[in-house]
């Protein structure tokens, strides 16, 4: 395991890891990309401010959101497809971000399901819901998320319509998957990613496919999404 001192570290195991079609979808955004650029560059306006001389005896981090006892005041976004950037994705995700003591938050669009996900973890995480207009599936994946003992609903309200993520469509990255001689030849050399994703059964949207009505597969999920 090399040695890893900043993001800028992760960013490139990530890459050397992840098929391209997989990293690419997590290092962009969709149309022109200005509010991925700017999930950087606004947070490169923001100083700390230093301070001396001052008793720095029984300092910390720790402290409460929305009632709950975290490390520090940061929790991890829902990021659709964790699953496909490395087998488990959701899961290893949580168990992590319980080890740290901060909360993980589950997308809509994970591969693991909210079920898998409580299954391998012992503290509540929270739940990112699309509000889609099929009430069916909101009432049912709702209740669902309070079986599991989710601590938190965070709501996605900019989805009026699905946005263009141009490297997705060099990529060939869709619902079902439309493989290219690019992204196959890619793939071929992820063998240890490969190996990870044939070991694990989840390999599909599990929040959905099979709870939504008339999504049985990936090839209807896209309709129903749109």
């Amino acid at each position: 395991m090399p040695v890893i001192t900043n993001i800028d570290d992760l960013k490139r195991l990530h890459k050397k890891r992840t098929p391209k079609m997989f990293y690419d979808y997590c290092e962009s955004g969709a149309w022109t990309e200005q509010t991925f650029r700017e999930n950087v560059t606004d947070f490169d306006k923001i100083r700390l401010r230093q301070r001396i001389a001052v008793d720095m005896e029984g300092r910390t981090t720790a402290t409460q959101m929305i009632g709950q006892d975290v490390s520090m005041p940061v929790a991890l976004a829902p990021v659709g497809l964790t699953g496909m950037q490395r087998a488990d994705g959701e899961i290893k995700a949580a168990k992590a971000a319980e080890k740290f003591g901060v909360p993980f938050t589950l997308s809509t669009m994970s591969i693991c399901s909210i079920e898998e996900v409580d299954k391998h973890t012992t503290k509540p995480f929270w739940f990112q819901l699309y509000v889609m207009r099929d009430q069916d599936f909101l009432e049912g994946i709702i209740q669902r998320a309070k079986d599991a003992k989710v601590s938190a609903l965070v709501l996605t309200l900019d989805l009026q319509i699905l946005g263009q993520r141009h490297k997705d469509l060099k990529n060939g990255l869709s619902v079902p998957l439309r493989p290219t001689l690019p992204n196959i030849a890619n793939l071929a050399t992820k063998w240890q990613w490969g190996l990870e994703m044939l070991a694990t059964k989840n390999k599909s949207f599990g929040n959905i496919v099979g709870h939504a009505k008339g999504v049985s597969n990936m090839g209807s999920l896209f309709t129903w999404t749109a």
